[in-house]
């Protein structure tokens, strides 16, 4: 999403764009070494261009590092402050008479950009010109032949690489802010159904990485309504991209709380984007049943991390389960909630 807003803005001021492609989540990437991966990067484009265009060829050049490197561009984000208002032709000066712009973070960055009333409209156009490995699109066609997907309603529901995250990533980095984003982001099954028992007809696109889950929807609501890519000859890199392709084409995306997925995919599609409200009591309790699954040796700390920081996403949005958490936490590990809740 940042490049789109990258090529968006490489348009407006007339300054060529470059992706610096490296691994996920660096330097704590995901479970799964594989996802998003420079070394698979021809799995999701069909070239080391992101992006192709009919009438001014290929544009968007992928520059592949297997690690974070120091560019020395003048970032965007951290400097926002200072850029924000300033107009096309300063901000095109700054960018000739420099190294360069980095445009790292997925939003508009500066001001005549938050501003364009077209922005959804030029973001989604840029978006269509994705230079994407050819067995995407032939995915799409052969899912969109069962149900027409601009009808269907879309969920987006996270939980493999999640139990992934729970059971390897470093305890320290649970407890410095992964574990937060894991409750943002676990929505119970229950929240999802209750907004999509308001739409009756119509295919259900579930896009998740749980063939479990995608069962579950199917016994709800019929199989024969069921849109789903988690099984079939796309690698993991495919099916991700081939969500995120799935949720921007449907009519509506039903969400956890928190996703930049899933905003993703509403703003590269234009699609209107619902957010479930916050179930912390019932994440938690089908974390607690993950771990005991899992019989996972650590699975005390890891609990303690999970109270401490629903306490302060509880605090956070002034729900009435605050008092409730840091009492579970504390009688867990009063250290641990210290170091999740800090002064709070």
């Amino acid at each position: 999403m940042s490049a789109v807003y990258a090529q968006l803005l490489s348009e407006q001021i007339g300054v060529p764009v470059k992706v610096i492609w490296t691994p996920l989540g660096w330097p704590d990437p995901p479970h799964s070494p594989v996802l998003m991966h420079p070394k698979y990067i021809l799995e999701l484009f069909d070239s080391l261009h992101l992006f192709a265009d009919r009438t001014q060829g290929r544009y968007g050049d992928i520059v592949l590092h297997e690690e974070v490197v120091s560019t020395g561009l003048f970032s965007l984000f951290y400097h926002q402050d200072e850029l924000f208002h300033l107009s096309r032709g300063e901000i095109a000066q700054i960018a000739w008479m420099g190294p360069g712009l980095n445009y790292d973070f997925p939003t508009p960055l500066l001001q005549f950009m938050a501003r364009d009333p077209d922005l959804k409209e030029k973001l989604a156009r840029i978006a269509a010109c994705i230079n994407w490995n050819a067995a995407l699109p032939a995915a799409l066609d052969a899912l969109g032949r069962r149900w027409p997907l601009g009808e269907c309603l879309s969920v987006h529901v996270r939980r493999g690489d999640i139990v992934g995250m729970l059971l390897h990533s470093d305890l320290a980095i649970l407890a410095d802010g992964l574990m937060i984003q894991i409750l943002q982001r676990l929505t119970p099954l229950q929240a999802y159904f209750n907004a999509v028992d308001q739409h009756r007809t119509g295919g259900i696109i579930v896009c998740t990485e749980d063939r479990a889950v995608v069962d579950q929807f199917a016994r709800r609501y019929g199989p024969e309504r069921i849109i789903a890519c988690v099984e079939g000859d796309l690698t993991e890199n495919q099916r991700a991209a081939m969500d995120l392709l799935l949720l921007s084409k449907s009519r509506r995306i039903i969400a956890p709380v928190v996703s930049f997925f899933s905003q993703c995919a509403a703003a590269i599609g234009n699609t209107p984007l619902q957010n479930t409200a916050w179930r912390l009591e019932e994440t938690t309790d089908e974390i607690k049943a993950m771990l005991q699954v899992a019989q996972s040796p650590r699975a005390r700390d890891v609990t303690a991390v999970m109270y401490a920081a629903a306490y302060m996403i509880a605090l956070r949005n002034d729900l009435d389960s605050t008092h409730h958490f840091k009492t579970l936490a504390l009688g867990l590990d009063p250290a641990l909630f210290h170091r999740v809740a800090g002064d709070a």
